[in-house]
């Protein structure tokens, strides 16, 4: 069962929505659709919410989540041209109704119109088509028609004015400043281009519609009504237009506005069908943001008064702003700023942050105010308001890498270290009974490949650069660690003294720097910017934390200062791996010669390469494990040559004990230990499909295969193992490169395998599974155990 998982939003407009029935989020988070658990919670927003379970059915990376309109219906979008649809009886009951392939292109964007009853979709591709689908009495998706957009034009965002039974307006915005306006009619399966609104100076790439209440005209003594539509568009010249879409019976005489300034009147934009008129024009500018608008959207309320209406913009400038018009004079204004201040000249184009992409405004029959929206880091920032008299205020929400998992590692159980692609290195503990990210320590410039725990307050990590690096906790965060989530380990009473209080990265560094006692004012003296505040603003952050912690908290405030680095090898680091007593690493990198493919130790009290790098292989070493604590420890070796190579620790030096050649068909992926008292042995998994457990004479150096598994459906990519008891059981986890994931226990004395469960498929991931860590904590007889995937996701489960 997994009790937390973990995974970062993709980057893309359009990409989560929220479910004012269920009360759930979804989002796409890169092949896969992470649910939520409910976000409002006894008439409150749940600060524990987080992702439960995840929708796998994509090949390709999602571009788009939409619920439809009041329904439990969703959509989700995908690089490949697929478009799945999903009923959701109810969180734990989610069944795929369909899966359409309107296009061999990407999905950019879907917009819906209808009500439950009724339900339509147009989706746009890359290739610059529209597609327009409604649900037949079965309750499927059938396509009506499909349309073609002008040459160079591909939609970007689709907003649906229903008009009558047989009529639709589609607004789409897309790649050129201009908005096209197309008329369905559903009778004919026609699209019809009827205007295109000019005014922006680049892509539009987000619209929202409102209709405002009917008005009453009288014309030449015939009464009818007029349906007005205002629409906000968001684009990247990094202004926000507001335009009004009038609605007429066509048979009805024309109403002329006679009181308007025609100096200060707008170019009207006309069309006319068979059943109705209509024209548009320009309302208003809103002018505010200093980089790309990602997403406006008006607040969600059941008034039709334009007095009442609210718009929400989010920007690439790290802002929401929340604009309204003044009662008397019309103008719109930004009434309410979240989120961050832009650097000074920073934008889009020049290496900004990114800022903040999809945003939704979420208001409950309770009054309850929330503002969701992901950011670059494919977390997400979350703003509340119980009542519209308070101020926002932050609180934390969901986290997770934005690329594959490549590491995890336990420190005794009370906190895991996750390194992943998307050049981070996270912590996680658990608080409260679920768990939760509490630390960033590592914000790189390179992709991170592996970490591991040196001691309670250590630990060193290495990725695609030649450089190994260690780290320090601050005390600040150690203190918080041991007081919010109840650590032992780093009891207050017991912290060195020679901790740094708290850490920043340089702007144009890699190494987080110690912010000591007079390091502001060393700073200064230095011209060296850095990303961190002083340590007192540091102090004072921690000290009031209660709880999880907030994204710009986490980005900001939880680095840990880096206190050595280690040299000595050539290429990307692939594995490293610490001895028990944490005095020696063992590290290795990528190779394709044998002169490179070498064991690397390192001495953790001179931070120096000990004598002799240990040769044995011929190309990458894909894993280094050190034994499980016994009379002798022992380093395990495994390498792209389908070699293993098994040393003895002497002192500070290793002595080969047995290299194993072709000990898989195929290239060996994982290993893990299940060596007790004076039993030597181990399992490996490999490319072939096989785990081997293998295990060295009593008498002799000679290592053996006693048993294997073979799996029929994937190769196996990673593999850990549990100790159960003193008679030679232990538990392994093993994970296949199709998702899979199994339990088995076996016995290294007589050599038997036995499956205890298949992990249920609602909690696989949606892609291959790169790492698995079990925690050496035991409760009841199940352990935690830390699953990394390649889909971007970390999942806890319980086996």
């Amino acid at each position: 069962m997994a009790t937390s998982i973990f995974a970062g939003c993709n980057r893309n407009l359009g990409i989560f929505d929220y479910n004012s029935n269920l009360k759930i989020a979804a989002y796409g988070s890169h092949n896969t659709i992470s649910i939520s658990s409910p976000i409002i919670e006894d008439g409150k927003y749940n600060a524990k919410t987080q992702i439960i379970r995840t929708l796998t059915n994509h090949n390709g990376e999602i571009t788009n989540v939409m619920w439809l309109h009041d329904t439990n219906i969703l959509l989700s979008g995908c690089q490949d041209g697929d478009v799945n649809v999903w009923k959701f009886n109810g969180i734990d009951d989610v069944q795929l109704l369909q899966s359409m392939k309107p296009t061999s292109g990407s999905i950019s964007c879907i917009g819906t119109t209808g009500n439950a009853k009724d339900l339509e979709v147009v989706i746009g591709d890359s290739r610059g088509r529209l597609f327009y689908y409604k649900q037949n009495e079965g309750g499927d998706f059938e396509e009506v028609t499909q349309f073609e957009l002008p040459y160079g034009f591909y939609a970007m965002a689709l907003s649906v004015v229903n008009v009558s039974t047989k009529e639709r307006i589609i607004i789409a915005g897309g790649s050129k400043p201009a908005i096209h306006v197309l008329n369905v009619d559903l009778d004919t399966k026609e699209i019809n281009l009827e205007t295109s609104l000019t005014g922006h100076d680049d892509w539009v790439r987000s619209i929202t519609i409102r209709e405002l209440e009917v008005t009453m005209k009288t014309v030449d003594g015939v009464t009818y009504p007029k349906r007005t539509v205002i629409f906000a568009t968001g684009s990247l010249d990094r202004i926000i237009r507001l335009w009004k879409l009038t609605i007429e019976d066509s048979s009805k005489p024309v109403y002329i506005e006679t009181n308007k300034l025609k100096l200060l009147t707008s170019k009207e934009f006309k069309f006319e069908t068979d059943s109705n008129r209509y024209v548009i024009f320009l309302d208003a500018i809103l002018m505010g943001h200093d980089d790309w608008i990602s997403t406006v959207s008006w607040k969600p309320t059941s008034s039709d008064s334009e007095q009442d209406l609210l718009l929400l913009s989010s920007s690439a400038d790290s802002s929401i702003m929340i604009w309204k018009s003044d009662p008397v004079s019309g103008v719109w204004f930004p009434d309410i700023r979240l989120g961050d201040i832009a650097i000074k000249g920073a934008s889009t184009a020049t290496g900004s942050s990114g800022g903040f992409y999809t945003s939704q405004w979420i208001v409950d029959e309770s009054g309850n105010e929330i503002i969701l929206t992901n950011g670059k880091t494919g977390s997400f920032r979350c703003w509340t308001r119980a009542d519209e008299k308070e101020q926002f205020k932050s609180i934390n929400t969901y986290t997770g890498a934005i690329r594959p998992i490549t590491d995890i590692n336990w420190y005794q159980g009370e906190y895991a270290l996750v390194t992943s692609l998307d050049q981070s290195t996270r912590l996680y503990a658990l608080y409260e009974g679920k768990w939760f990210e509490f630390g960033r320590p590592q914000i790189h410039g390179f992709d991170m490949i592996t970490v591991k725990p040196i001691s309670g307050t250590r630990f060193v990590s290495a990725g695609d650069e030649k450089v190994i690096r260690v780290f320090d906790m601050p005390k600040n965060i150690a203190q918080m660690l041991n007081r919010v989530c109840g650590l032992r380990s780093l009891d207050s009473n017991s912290l060195n003294e020679s901790l740094p209080e708290s850490a920043s990265l340089p702007v144009l560094g890699l190494s987080n720097k110690a912010a000591l006692d007079n390091s502001s004012n060393s700073d200064e003296q230095n011209g060296d910017e850095t990303n961190g505040l002083n340590k007192d603003i540091n102090n004072e952050i921690m000290d009031s934390v209660q709880g999880p912690l907030l994204e710009d908290v986490l980005q900001r405030h939880t680095l840990w200062p880096e206190i050595e680095k280690l040299y000595g090898h050539g290429f990307e680091i692939t594995t490293l791996d610490v001895s028990n007593d944490g005095k020696i690493i063992a590290s290795a990198c990528r190779s394709n010669v044998s002169k490179h493919a070498v064991i690397r130790n390192f001495n953790t009290n001179t931070w120096l390469e000990t004598d002799k790098p240990l040769f044995a292989h011929d190309l990458t070493i894909t894993r280094l494990r050190f034994s499980n604590k016994s009379e002798k420890e022992y380093l395990l070796s495994v390498s792209r040559d389908r070699k293993f190579s098994l040393w003895v620790r002497v002192g500070d030096d290793f002595e080969l004990v047995a290299i194993k050649e072709k000990a898989h068909n195929r290239i060996i992926w994982d290993c893990a230990w299940t060596n007790f008292d004076d039993v030597v042995s181990f399992v490996t998994c490999s490319r072939d499909k096989e785990v081997k457990l293998w295990r060295k004479s009593d008498d002799s150096n000679e290592v053996e295969c006693k048993g294997s598994i073979k799996f029929e459906s994937s190769a196996v990519t990673a593999v850990d193992s549990a100790k159960l008891d003193d008679e030679g059981n232990f538990k392994l986890v093993i994970g296949l490169d199709n998702g899979e994931i199994y339990v088995y226990k076996v016995n290294v004395l007589n050599y038997s395998f036995d499956e205890l469960r298949k992990v249920d498929s609602r909690d696989l991931p949606g892609d291959g599974i790169s790492r698995i860590s079990i925690s050496p904590k035991v409760t009841d007889n199940t352990h935690t155990v830390a699953v990394g995937s390649k889909d971007n996701s970390l999942r806890f489960l319980v086996v």
